[in-house]
């Protein structure tokens, strides 16, 4: 019935946060090293710069929606 849909959007939703926070380590990850790597080239370090910002961002963002969604389940519950 319900139940197990609910249960197969739930974790539906629970793995594409997780996919999200990965992607956005990943992305902070390469901002670094993209970082390390621009020998002061303010062009470089800005992109960097951006990319780490823009994946910590993301990275919020993504906490944030997965803690929502388990306190809207738990209060579905």
């Amino acid at each position: 019935g319900g139940g197990g849909l609910f249960s197969v959007i739930r974790s539906i939703i629970q793995v594409l946060l997780i996919i999200a926070g990965i992607i956005a380590v990943i992305m902070i990850i390469i901002g670094g090293i993209r970082y390390t790597t621009s020998n002061g080239d303010q062009a470089d370090v800005k992109a960097a710069k951006d990319t780490i910002l823009y994946s910590v961002v993301g990275l919020v963002v993504t906490i944030a929606a997965y803690s929502i969604v388990t306190w809207v389940i738990g209060q579905i519950k």
